[in-house]
């Protein structure tokens, strides 16, 4: 049985529950250990403190798992509900895809409109080349306008798209359209400037006209700094020695509407509305969900990749203390949506777990050792402070038996700070004579990994012998294929 996804989400998963139960036992029953075990995910995420936020799944709309996790306020001790809004990051390009070929339906745009018949003035070089196709799905050239050194005093300022636009345009498009694939903000800031263009109206209005309120989103909303917002989350960040959080300060600026606040039941009415034709049509869905070249798996706000014998249908979020996964897999309709007032990709971590248990791939739960080697890939990767890494990753090293993935990234930071070689080899070693054959990474990995130490050392025969026994191991390594070729050429 299917239930509208609406108003009111408290009765409606209540009525859902219910109906579920007396209606098809049989199913309902069936179904617990898939609960339990999405469960036993979740509650392992919650007792290191690795997830805050909401976590949902559903299958053909019946919700199987809702629940919240730590937080909304630490400083006012203010548990998350499902009801509690988070920033989704760029899960809002696939609202911005929609809107688009929405319009193209209704025969106000073209997917191959050029960017100078909207922008006449626009000084690209390749202004009459970009398409619109280029932007949905990143292949324009253009970058991220954020990174503009005049950034952000404009954004503490600038209220609405025309205000940014001279500053976008004065970033030059890096290779000519269709060519290559770049991820680009500056895409989707370029669509909903187009949006208001052809409408006459604001983005914030537009979004609201044709998807929330059709679909009794109440909950997500457009948010810029100083707005008031009932049951928003504030997003934390780990403080740099590891040993508590830090509200993260940062706010979406208020020009083109904000920052998309939003719920996991709104973004579950959102999914369940892309079954039907309600905001778009089968063809236009068709050509959202395919992968365009030259990307092997980004369609048109969203990433399509193969997964567990059919696809998964999916788009991410980050931004300040925030992190969101919304995931469709649309053969076997199951649903996963995650939000988190946590940084550091807490949200993508506890998705791929839940769909590997889901599809029978194979998954660990949390650990000890996680929120060590998760604050060291945090210092790694976001800070680039890869002394500040170790330091984390070394946590991990202290039992008779290291945690295997730290002591492979322990290694591996020392080759991205281009320090300790000499260490970084040893730990090397130990991986390859812990690892079982099934280990990830892979003992082909570790040993071009080697490979690429011993390289930095300048010591290149011994850098070939490593790279030549990776690709034994595994043949199908490009990057190794490159490195060898580009050593073996000297």
């Amino acid at each position: 049985m299917k239930i509208s996804i609406k108003k009111n989400h408290f009765n409606f998963l209540l009525t859902a529950i219910l109906l579920h139960i007396f209606l098809s036992p049989t199913s309902i029953f069936g179904q617990k250990s898939t609960i339990k075990k999405i469960d036993e995910i979740v509650q392992a995420e919650a007792k290191y403190d690795l997830f805050s936020g909401t976590v949902l799944v559903a299958k053909e709309a019946r919700i199987l798992y809702a629940k919240g996790i730590g937080e909304a306020n630490k400083e006012y001790r203010i548990s998350n509900i499902l009801e509690t809004r988070f920033n989704v990051g760029s899960i809002e390009k696939c609202f911005v895809a929609t809107l688009i070929l929405q319009l193209c339906q209704r025969g106000k745009l073209a997917l191959d409109d050029p960017l100078n018949q909207y922008f006449p003035g626009c000084p690209y070089a390749t202004a009459n080349q970009i398409q619109i196709k280029h932007l949905l799905n990143h292949t324009a050239g253009l970058g991220d306008y954020r990174r503009h050194e005049d950034y952000k005093a404009l954004s503490d300022t600038a209220q609405d798209i025309p205000e940014v636009l001279p500053l976008v345009f004065q970033q030059e498009p890096e290779f000519e359209p269709g060519k290559e694939w770049k991820y680009s903000n500056t895409g989707y800031f370029l669509l909903k400037a187009i949006i208001e263009k052809i409408t006459g109206k604001n983005f914030k209005q537009v979004l609201e006209q044709k998807i929330l309120n059709p679909l009794g989103m109440d909950d997500t909303v457009l948010f810029c700094k100083g707005d008031l917002l009932a049951q928003r989350a504030s997003g934390y960040l780990y403080s740099d020695d590891g040993k508590h959080f830090i509200r993260a300060t940062g706010e979406p600026a208020p020009y083109a509407g904000g920052g998309l606040y939003s719920t996991v039941m709104d973004l579950l009415a959102f999914d369940q509305a892309l079954y039907s034709e309600e905001l778009l049509t089968e063809e236009s869905k068709k050509i959202m969900f395919t992968p365009v070249k030259p990307s092997r798996y980004y369609g048109y706000g969203w990433i399509v990749v193969p997964f567990g014998g059919g696809r998964a249908i999916y788009h991410g979020g980050s931004s300040d203390g925030f992190n969101a996964e919304l995931r469709r897999y649309p053969e076997k309709r199951y649903t996963i949506i995650l939000l988190s007032n946590y940084h550091g990709g807490s949200a993508f971590e506890l998705a791929n777990k839940i769909d590997s248990m889901l599809f029978d791939y194979p998954y660990l739960l949390a650990t000890k050792y996680d929120l060590n080697f998760r604050l060291g890939m945090y210092s790694k990767n976001r800070n680039q402070d890869f002394k500040k890494a170790i330091e984390f990753f070394e946590k991990n090293l202290q039992d008779l038996q290291p945690h295997l993935p730290s002591l492979y990234e322990s290694a591996s930071a020392r080759l991205y700070g281009k320090f300790d070689q000499k260490r970084a080899i040893e730990m090397f070693d130990l991986y390859l004579k812990l690892a079982g054959e099934k280990a990830r990474p892979s003992k082909a990995t570790v040993w071009a990994r080697k490979g690429e130490a011993y390289e930095q050392l300048k010591e290149t025969k011994t850098a070939i012998q490593c790279y030549k026994t990776s690709l034994k191991l595994d043949p199908k390594l490009e990057w190794v294929k490159k490195a060898l070729e580009r050593l073996e050429g000297k």
